[in-house]
C-alpha cells in the first residue's frame, strides 16, 4: 500500500460513483479498491466514505479530503507530463472557468480549434458567476477586471478589450425610422440581461447615462442573444459576443458611435512552483483568436 495508489483509488472511486466502476476503470478488482480505501482510511484516521450495498457518500472529512487530493493528483500528472513534454505534446486536463455568455458565446467557438491544435489536452468548462472571485480547482479563470482577486496566489493576463454597444435584426429595424439619436434609442424595446427589472440605467462613454426599456428580460446570454436575432428588439453587448451573427447578417450595429466605456477580460490562474504549459498555451491561443473584428 502506498499513498499515491490508495488516493488515486479513493479519487477514482468518487468519480464513478461505486468500487465496481472504479475497479473497471482501473483494472483491478472491488476488494482490492476495498483494501485500498480501507488502508487510507486508517492511516488519516477518519472516516472518508460512508458505504452501504446501494451507495457511496463522502463525509465531510471525505468531501474536504477528495478536494484537495484530486487537484493534487492532477497538478502532479501535469507535473510529469509537463517536465518531459515539448508544447506540441503536452497533455491532461485543462479546466477552464468562465461566466455563462463567454464560455457559450466565445471560448466554445474556439477550443475546437485549440483541440484540434493540441489533442491530448482535455477540457472542462465550467460555469461561473460573473464576478466571481477565482477557484483554486480550476487551472485558469476568465472574469471581467477582478479589485479585491488575492494577487499573492493568482496571476492576472489581460485577453482582450471590449466596449458593450447596441445591435439589433434588420427584420427590428425595417420600416423604423434611422435611430441618430440616443434618445431616438430610449423610444426602442431593449431587450434586457439580469434580474433588475424592464428597466435598467446604464453608463456610456462620455458619462452618458440611459435608461433603457423593454419587455423581455432574463440571466440566459443565449436566449437574449437568440430574442434579438428573432427581431424582438435592441441587444446591447459586446461585439466579440455577436462577432458571428455580424458575419452573417443576422445582426447589424445601431448607432454605434454610442458605446460604453473600454472594459477589459482577464485570465486569473494560480501562481504555481512550475508553469502550467497547458494553461500557458490557452491564453495565448485565446489572446490571438479573440481580437475585436475592427482590429
Amino acid at each position: 500500500m502506498d499513498w499515491i495508489t490508495c488516493t488515486k483509488s479513493f479519487v477514482m472511486v468518487v468519480d464513478q460513483g461505486s468500487l465496481a466502476q472504479a475497479a473497471t476503470r482501473l483494472n483491478t478488482s472491488s476488494s482490492a479498491l476495498s483494501k485500498r480505501l480501507a488502508w487510507l482510511e486508517k492511516q488519516l484516521g477518519v472516516q472518508l466514505l460512508k458505504r452501504t450495498t446501494r451507495s457511496l457518500t463522502m463525509t465531510d472529512a471525505g468531501r474536504l479530503f477528495y478536494q484537495r487530493s484530486a487537484r493534487l493528483l492532477d497538478d502532479w500528472q501535469q507535473l510529469l507530463a509537463e517536465t518531459t513534454s515539448t508544447y506540441g505534446d503536452v497533455s491532461g486536463v485543462l479546466r477552464i472557468g468562465a461566466p455563462l455568455a463567454t464560455g457559450s458565446r466565445l471560448l466554445v467557438h474556439y477550443l475546437a480549434e485549440f483541440i484540434e491544435t493540441y489533442p491530448n489536452i482535455q477540457v472542462e468548462l465550467h460555469t461561473i458567476t460573473p464576478g466571481q472571485l477565482p477557484d483554486l480547482n480550476l487551472d485558469v479563470f476568465i472574469s471581467k477586471t477582478l479589485t479585491d482577486f488575492n494577487s499573492a496566489s493568482y496571476i492576472a493576463t489581460r485577453l482582450f478589450d471590449f466596449q458593450p454597444g447596441f445591435y439589433a435584426a434588420p427584420s427590428y429595424l425595417e420600416g423604423k425610422p434611422c435611430i441618430a439619436t440616443a434618445e431616438q434609442l430610449m423610444q426602442h424595446n431593449c431587450l434586457l440581461f439580469g434580474t433588475h427589472g424592464h428597466e435598467q440605467e446604464h453608463v456610456f462613454e462620455n458619462n452618458v447615462r440611459l435608461r433603457l426599456k423593454g419587455n423581455f428580460t432574463t440571466q440566459n446570454p443565449e436566449a437574449l442573444l437568440a430574442a434579438a436575432v428573432a427581431g424582438m428588439g435592441i441587444i446591447l453587448v459586446g461585439e466579440n459576443t455577436v462577432r458571428r451573427e455580424l458575419s452573417k447578417g443576422l445582426l447589424v450595429p445601431v448607432l454605434p458611435t454610442l458605446r460604453q466605456p473600454v472594459n477589459s477580460a482577464y485570465a486569473y490562474y494560480p501562481k504555481l512552483d512550475y508553469n502550467h504549459v497547458k494553461t500557458k498555451l490557452f491564453i495565448d491561443f485565446i489572446k490571438a483568436k479573440a481580437k475585436p473584428v475592427s482590429e
